[in-house]
């Protein structure tokens, strides 16, 4: 088997097509229960993020290709994918491409640091559900460790940008109004803090009941009736339905961030009203301002991982090779004393000569041993076959 990976992301596809592949805590997990039952997969790490979806398995070429379609029936959803909008790697392009996911230089963001947690967060996941062979765990465990050693010896942890900073960049450009937060997930969290910390005055709508940085949260329930007590409304959760209208606005000025995927608010209430609304894919003119300033230590990653990746995934496919070659020694060598250890029980029932009996049992299991050893390296190097 080789290692690939099928995926999405907002490089290959529309927010449109990115907002079918959406899925939350609970249908991931119902997601990876089906993949271990009725998919060829036995092993696998399914990534689900706001900007790509993308699965990483040791498998056949032939079968991953048709990931969408596995998905399509897994998810009950009419995804209707073109071949165009999806790609795949394999070996070493595969690990490759996982090393540049997991800095962050392949996200919308260059180096945004959230990514990483979200790629651990799955591979802990396949942890759970025993979803994860030995190659696959070796794979994404050296990855998360090489990842940690570019993000430390490049430009990319200096001043990381997230999608909540850049909200906040946006905020701060206007006069300072109450905001209100919907989601306590990762970027309302990281959002919240940040404007705490400017002095702005922040409500927080959720599902659960949570405080964050001194804010108690409100029920969702109460969304429609406070939405206009405020111009600055972030919507950071996802939702089937959305969780206020047209109807509920009475202001003209209002800025409104909707960060879920899918989006939350309906098209039609960004011209019915004069409202400013910004989606993910809109803030991408500030993330090519934020490209413009990490030139350097992209380049700096991308060398760093172009001449690294080859060798390290060469490393970590010999490993499966020469922990192979020990299981098969142990093996034989247990086999190799058993049969010599017979040969001389019988020579003692014999009546043969102890001394002559140990020091032949001895010379025999040396001499088996040494040349076992030597035609299983030989093998492992890609010699021929020896006869035993």
């Amino acid at each position: 088997m080789e290692f690939h990976c099928w995926g999405i992301s907002h490089k290959s596809t529309s927010l449109e097509v990115r907002e079918k592949f959406a899925f939350n805590k609970e249908k991931i997990d119902e997601i990876i229960a089906n993949l271990m039952l009725i998919t060829p997969f036995d092993n696998g790490v399914f990534l689900s993020t706001c900007n790509r979806t993308e699965f990483y398995s040791f498998c056949k070429r032939t079968e991953i290709k048709n990931f969408d379609t596995f998905l399509e029936r897994l998810t009950g959803r009419d995804i209707n994918l073109r071949k165009n909008d999806q790609y795949l790697f394999s070996n070493n392009d595969a690990f490759k491409h996982l090393l540049r996911v997991m800095t962050g230089i392949d996200s919308m963001i260059v180096g945004e640091p959230d990514i990483f947690g979200q790629v651990k967060k799955a591979f802990k996941n396949s942890k759970i559900f025993n979803y994860l062979d030995s190659e696959l765990e070796v794979i994404f465990s050296r990855a998360i460790n090489l990842t940690k050693e570019i993000r430390s010896e490049t430009q990319l942890s200096r001043n990381p940008l997230s999608i909540a900073s850049l909200v906040e960049n946006k905020i701060l450009e206007i006069k300072k109004k109450p905001v209100l937060v919907i989601g306590a997930g990762d970027v309302g969290k990281a959002l919240i803090k940040r404007l705490k910390n400017k002095g702005y005055e922040i409500s927080l709508y959720n599902r659960s009941d949570i405080i964050l940085e001194g804010i108690q949260s409100k029920s969702l329930e109460h969304v429609k009736e406070d939405i206009n007590k405020y111009e600055i409304i972030v919507v950071a959760a996802a939702s089937e339905t959305p969780f206020f209208n047209e109807n509920h606005l009475s202001k003209n000025d209002s800025l409104i961030f909707d960060l879920a995927i899918p989006r939350n608010l309906p098209q039609e209430l960004k011209h019915s009203l004069n409202l400013n609304v910004l989606t993910l894919d809109e803030l991408s003119g500030m993330v090519n301002e934020n490209l413009k300033g990490r030139e350097i230590a992209v380049k700096e990653a991308e060398e760093f991982i172009s001449i690294n990746c080859d060798q390290e995934f060469a490393k970590l496919r010999n490993r499966k090779n020469i922990n192979n070659v020990q299981k098969r020694f142990h093996e034989e060598q247990s086999i190799i004393k058993q049969k010599a250890l017979d040969n001389a029980l019988k020579m003692l029932a014999e009546g043969n000569n102890v001394e002559k009996v140990i020091k032949d049992l001895a010379n025999e299991i040396a001499s088996k041993n040494a040349f076992h050893v030597s035609k299983i390296l030989d093998e492992s190097l890609g010699g021929k076959k020896r006869g035993s």
